[in-house]
């Protein structure tokens, strides 16, 4: 886990595009949270507010988790605004190692959380006290500071092609789409990219995942693969399109990551399997620096 300013904890995320594997010995995605979370001696929050069945989804992410035979499963069925700040929940909260945001919709995710005391205080504990935060499909568009809540699949660069909203903000400068190949959503990660080209714009596979270091880097793990897009993009004629129109958009890059690979965030360079950082195109032949934060990966 790495350290903060101070000796603060910083925790980390774990970023999932759905889909994960089910349980102990089919995957590696759960394991690695419940892993990342203390092993035995985690404490989970499953947080389902995103779906209609949330006790549904609840009770099946808790199982799995037990059979990952962690120390306590805390369930959070979110109906409404206002659950969020209940006594029972903030004082699991406290005593939770990591919270998982479950699949369903991210604007009930929002819509319950957003702006609750619950929300500032995960903020607080990822950032300074070694919180484990993770969500899956819905869950994880939600944890960017934008975050994708509608559009059409395998569309047209457009306007129209996506739907955003304000996120949670726990991974800051980032707008995440999730079931990326296996839906055809890289217009969907174009077109937000191109309406905000400040933000780092992730798309992940089903069943694969980012872990990350905020602010300093990510690893892939799964089956899967992860685009990034960075910046600096030269040109977008996004301002001035009209929602059906196809947008243009010059000089992005774009990085397809397998497990195993990373991406340094300080510097905007992908890191190979290795923890070598790939030299970027505008470089002289520089021998690659080691990226000693990604060597466990």
């Amino acid at each position: 886990m790495s350290k903060s300013n101070g000796g603060r904890r910083a925790g980390r995320l774990l970023v999932i595009g759905g889909a994960e594997d089910p349980g102990e010995n089919d995957g590696v995605i759960l394991p690695r949270l419940v892993e990342m979370a203390g092993g035995r001696r985690a404490r989970i929050v499953v947080c389902a507010a995103t779906s209609e069945d949330r006790g549904e989804k609840a009770g099946v992410y808790g199982d799995l988790f037990r059979k990952l035979r962690v120390a306590e499963v805390i369930p959070a069925r979110l109906a409404g605004r206002g659950e969020a700040d209940t006594p029972e929940l903030l004082a699991a909260l406290e005593r939770a190692t990591a919270v998982f945001f479950t699949a369903g919709d991210p604007l009930r995710l929002t819509d319950c959380v957003g702006g609750s005391g619950f929300c500032e205080r995960v903020r607080e504990r990822l950032a300074d006290e070694g919180l484990v935060v993770a969500g899956t499909s819905a869950g994880a568009s939600a944890l960017g500071d934008t975050m994708i809540i509608g559009g059409r699949d395998e569309g047209t660069v457009r306007r129209d092609d996506v739907s955003l909203a304000p996120g949670l903000g726990c991974w800051t400068n980032t707008v995440v789409d999730t079931h990326l190949n296996q839906r055809g959503r890289l217009n969907r990660l174009l077109t937000a990219f191109a309406e905000n080209s400040r933000l780092l714009a992730i798309g992940i596979d089903e069943n694969t995942a980012v872990e990350v270091e905020p602010g300093r880097c990510f690893t892939v793990l799964g089956e899967g693969a992860v685009i990034v897009l960075a910046g600096p993009m030269s040109h977008t004629n996004a301002p001035d399109a009209g929602d059906g129109e196809a947008l243009a958009l010059t000089d992005v890059r774009l990085h397809v990551l397998a497990g195993g690979y990373g991406y340094d965030l300080r510097n905007g360079r992908p890191v190979l399997r290795s923890g070598d950082a790939v030299a970027g195109p505008d470089t002289d032949a520089k021998k690659p620096s080691r990226s000693r934060a990604l060597q466990a990966a």
